[in-house]
């Protein structure tokens, strides 16, 4: 072994001395110490794989423990058993699974040398594939195995990025290619309807808090995250570089130029990073001119979507240098670790594609991986965290974080907790969902003989870079220069300094030296000592491997096409069609040549060219070179022309047009379709459910399922030309039993907000007034119109009811300038809720084991009626009902999350004010039940007679009341006559007999609940509410 010890060697390369002059500051970075105070270290990679042991271990024991399990079978690949992992320690709900949290926690193992693909013989890649929504249609990654895009931007786009990178890893796991594609092409399309456009050139619109992908329409509720154009670009680009397809170019172009064309900071949670990141790397490799300064600024300061940005000063005397989340500055900061275990992972490869940026970078990372030790109880008094008895005793690496640190929580600073306990998620705040993301630090972070300077790789987390040689940044916090002895791996290398400009050692090997100032920083890069460097436009390389992107600090903006496209891809003889060139620094004396297969066309400068197609067949070249001053550039597509294009038959409906059908009924259903010519269709019908007869015709009889389900039938149809088109109708086939079960809770609203089911879950009010209901009744119903008003239902675990549910109620909008919650159990978030979207629609969501889904109204209510809804969950489908009739439904499975809120009518829970109605509520019924849909056809007209009768005043005395097996009724004679009735009317038999001067009245079995009895005296009718329990 030798070593070679060279401080500052020349070569035929100039020597750039003003290098570190070419620094660029990151304002908020500048306010944090160079070495960071109380410094102290953690061996990352060590604590990487003591939490990899621990989480991923089957058989470890104790209390919550284990913390990782299997499902049966998958979702979306029934061959597959996924995993399921606590997101908390302790957590409430049972088999939980967020992408979140177990892909991550792959990543970073695989980052540090862990093979999980054969980890005690257990494959965990292969198990993560069940996060491919493609059973109901989504195909991308989301955080469940079975849930829905719409509802917040980073649960939507972060799975794809994790599953991105983890398929760097593990490239050969069945079905990641396709899935690799199915993404890119979902978030292209995403793209394309928020308006990105290559002909003409268009930015989308992506200033949305979320993105349905199924139809296609933004989610402008809430608070916004525009900062997803940052993630869907670094997804898009990377896409292009793995696929070619130019398509992905374009997309991550376009939401690139959404982003930097933001006036204000627009970070939310982890996406804006990857867009900084993606923006150096395509203004390195292709030219672009992103303004990385701008959105490295909006990274670490505070923004004001929710005072994200990062932390900076000490706490307790700690230095929190660096660590990201709620960023107050006045005493009330809130640093979660998942988000700078995420940020570094981003922002490390910046420096190698924007060298301008690595000392900023490189001290504030020094200044994370310091601080990030905090999270862990180890780093804690016992008094300063939420769970030490539990880490202690069942994690004494003390490999899982705290979800967050408090600046001060309840007088006590420096103080490691979470949301979870509060909010009654789990019974601890140590959160595997933020822990699992160390190994992205461990995998940059090593350190050096020295104490402070680190030894930073800035390709370990460039998921999809093209470099093969090490390279690494190295950052002198202190006030006096060090020498840092540098382990090499086996061979000979050149070391180059990408900040000074120069060659630091020559056929170095073993170990090297190297001299760094102080506050300087050092971006090395391994070359292997046979390949010589040399200089390309503005470039530096070795061979074909780019060394330094910026070579002479050469950001000299360039010539550049940035789309070429074509109107329409396949054309006819004699069509006009149109290109469209999108173009970058092109000076005014260039020139243009369009070449259709090498034939010169046109030199006009323009951005828009028509052209009429010859008639001749086949495929066809445009090439597009533009020339200033001797240099040249192209770019060129493909086009085919065609005799004449064949129109494929289009099949625009099935009918009839009913969505609902009973058990084993056999019906008949038609394809509409036709065809630009006059031959005969051919048809094929399919079903997945049930029998087929005539499955070739027009028309076809199906033999309905027996069991209960959403069934689907296709109709495929094919002309003469082979050409097809076919349509898919989804059926909700049930039971039409009519019989009508107890509620489980019944408020008529008829001036209380007492429970009339029987089972006591009394309701209070706040702030809301009597009103009409929808027959015109007075004080039947009640208005809310405030922040404030409420009905309330205190929490009670028989509400938690996870096999079926059915909610119905009658409600009036007066206005919606935002989503406004009608009912919630939970939220989202938790477990169920009914709401009205800003643009009127219904919304019924609910979270199961499988996942969180929504279901919308087909229409959008209209303000100033009353309608009447009913929201049904039965374990295979979720069912939306407007007064009476079946609207829309959707498959969904799994048991229904628990949760320890209240029941909230008019707000989306008891402590947040935002979301509340503007209009009325009446009628709210639950039941533990699958209603059919005859009866909840009925459920319009049934106003039960013991809210829609007055009761009379009598001096007659009902007692007790509730009753169970009898009751007594005091001031009757014998002559009197009873009738006792339930909510449906039906006459109920009973036995009295007169003794004692009262009327003893023996009851049958009952179910429990509201009952009329009418008295009869002889003088006048009494009616009494009789409640049975």
């Amino acid at each position: 072994m030798r070593l070679i010890v060279i401080l500052i060697t020349t070569f035929f390369f100039s020597i750039h001395l003003y290098g570190q002059n070419q620094q660029m500051d990151i304002a908020r970075i500048e306010q944090m110490k160079n070495m960071p105070l109380n410094y102290s270290m953690r061996d990352w990679k060590k604590v990487t794989a003591d939490y990899d042991a621990l989480v991923f271990s089957t058989s470890i024991t104790g209390q919550h423990l284990p913390l990782v399990s299997f499902k049966s079978q998958g979702f979306n690949y029934p061959e597959v058993s996924p995993v399921l992992l606590q997101t908390y320690v302790g957590t409430s709900t049972s088999n939980q699974a967020e992408a979140i949290n177990i892909i991550p926690a792959m990543v970073g193992a695989s980052l540090i040398g862990i093979n999980k693909q054969n980890q005690n013989g257990i494959n965990w890649v292969e198990k993560t594939k069940d996060f491919f929504n493609k059973t109901n249609n989504q195909n991308v990654y989301l955080n469940g195995y079975n849930t829905t895009t719409g509802n917040d931007w980073w649960y939507d786009v972060m799975p794809n990025i994790f599953f991105y990178q983890l398929y760097t890893q593990y490239p050969n796991t069945s079905d990641y290619d396709q899935q690799f594609v199915a993404v890119a092409d979902q978030w292209l399309r995403a793209v394309k309807a928020m308006g990105g456009n290559t002909a003409p050139w268009s930015v989308p619109n992506m200033n949305y808090r979320a993105w349905n992908l199924i139809t296609m329409t933004g989610n402008s509720q809430g608070v916004k995250e525009p900062e997803a154009a940052g993630g869907i670009a670094w997804l898009l680009y990377h896409a292009y570089q793995t696929t070619h397809n130019r398509e992905y170019l374009y997309g991550a172009q376009q939401a690139l130029e959404f982003l930097t064309n933001l006036n204000t900071n627009p970070s939310y949670e982890l996406q804006l990073p990857y867009g900084a990141m993606v923006a150096a790397k395509m203004n390195a490799e292709l030219n672009t001119q992103y303004d990385v300064e701008k959105i490295l600024n909006w990274c670490f300061d505070r923004g004001p979507l929710r005072g994200w940005g990062s932390i900076v000063g000490t706490w307790n005397g700690r230095s929190v240098d660096g660590l990201i989340g709620e960023a107050n500055d006045n005493g009330n900061d809130y640093a979660f670790a998942m988000n700078g275990f995420q940020q570094a992972a981003a922002l490390a490869p910046v420096i190698r594609y924007d060298k301008r940026f690595a000392r900023s970078l490189s001290k504030w990372l020094l200044n994370v991986a310091n601080a990030s030790r905090l999270f862990y109880p180890v780093s804690l008094p016992a008094a300063s965290q939420d769970d030490y008895t539990w880490s202690n005793t069942n994690d004494p690496a003390s490999s899982i974080a705290y979800e967050a640190l408090k600046e001060v929580w309840e007088g006590k600073p420096l103080y490691g907790t979470g949301d979870a306990k509060r909010s009654g998620w789990a019974a601890t705040n140590l959160a595997l969902y933020g822990s699992s993301h160390v190994g992205y630090l461990a995998a940059i972070v090593e350190e050096t003989n020295v104490e402070g300077i680190l030894l930073l790789d800035l390709t370990k987390t460039d998921f999809f870079s093209n470099s093969t040689f090490p390279s690494y940044a190295l950052y002198n916090p202190h006030n006096v220069s060090h020498q840092v002895n540098l382990d090499l791996p086996a061979g000979s290398y050149t070391i180059y300094d990408a900040i000074t400009e120069s060659v630091l050692a020559t056929e170095a090997s073993g170990s090297v030296m190297i001299n760094i100032e102080a506050d300087q920083v050092k971006v090395l890069t391994y070359v292997p000592a046979a390949i010589p460097l040399e200089t390309r436009e503005g470039k530096l390389y070795a061979g074909d491997e780019v060394v330094d992107y910026h070579y002479g600090y050469d950001y000299t903006p360039r010539m550049r096409i940035k789309a070429l496209s074509v109107s329409k891809t396949t054309v006819e003889f004699n069509e006009e069609i149109n290109f469209f060139a999108t173009t970058e620094n092109i000076p005014a004396q260039a020139t243009y040549k369009w070449y259709v297969d090498h034939e010169l066309i046109s030199s006009e400068k323009t951005s828009q060219l028509n052209y009429t197609v010859p008639t001749t067949t086949g495929n066809k070249k445009l090439v597009l070179e533009i020339t200033n001053n001797g240099n040249t550039i192209s770019d060129s597509l493909l086009f085919t022309v065609v005799e004449n294009i064949p129109k494929a038959p289009v099949a625009s409906a099935i009918l009839p047009d009913q969505k609902i059908f009973t058990l084993s009924a056999s019906n008949v259903f038609q394809c509409v379709a036709e065809d630009d010519d006059t031959e005969v269709l051919s048809y094929q019908w399919t079903v997945n459910g049930g029998t087929l007869s005539n499955a070739q015709n027009a028309s076809v009889t199906w033999q309905l399922p027996d069991t209960e389900g959403i069934f689907t039938i296709t109709c495929q149809v094919t002309d003469q030309d082979m050409l097809t088109d076919e349509i898919t109708k989804q059926i909700l086939v049930k039971s039409m039993d009519d019989e009508i079960p107890q509620p489980l809770a019944y408020y008529p609203l008829d001036g209380n907000t007492l429970d009339y089911s029987g089972n006591g879950f009394h309701a209070t009010s706040t702030g809301v007034t009597l009103a009409d209901d929808v027959r015109g009744e007075s004080d039947r119903a009640y208005l809310f119109n405030a922040g404030d008003d409420i009905i309330l239902v205190p929490a009670d675990n028989r509400l938690n009811v996870q096999d079926k549910i059915t909610a119905s109620f009658w409600v009036y909008l007066q206005s919606v300038p935002e989503e406004i919650f009608l009912l919630s159990h939970g939220s989202w978030e938790q477990r169920w809720k009914v709401s009205i979207t800003p643009n009127n629609y219904l919304r019924w969501t609910i979270k199961t084991s499988s996942g969180t889904k929504d279901v919308d109204s087909s229409t959008p209510l209209q303000l100033g009626r009353f309608y009447h809804i009913t929201v049904v969950y039965t374990g295979f489908s979720m069912e939306v009902y407007m007064d009476g009739l079946l609207d829309t439904f959707a498959p969904h499975t799994g048991a229904l999350a628990q949760t320890t809120k209240s029941l909230t009518f008019g707000r989306k829970e008891e402590g947040e004010s935002n979301y509340f109605l503007r209009g009325i509520l009446d009628e709210v019924r639950l039941y533990h039940a699958v209603l059919s849909p005859e009866t909840i056809q009925q459920l319009p007209d049934m106003w039960a007679p013991v809210t829609a009768i007055n009761e009379q005043s009598s001096a007659l005395e009902v007692f007790p009341n509730p009753a169970q097996t009898f009751f007594y009724i005091l001031g009757a004679s014998s002559n009197s006559s009873l009738m006792l009735l339930d909510l449906k009317g039906n006459e109920i038999a009973i036995d009295s007999k007169f003794r004692d001067d009262k009327l003893a009245i023996t009851l049958p079995p009952l179910s429990a609940g509201i009952y009329v009895l009418k008295i009869n005296t002889g003088v006048q009718v009494n009616i009494v509410k009789l409640l049975i329990q």
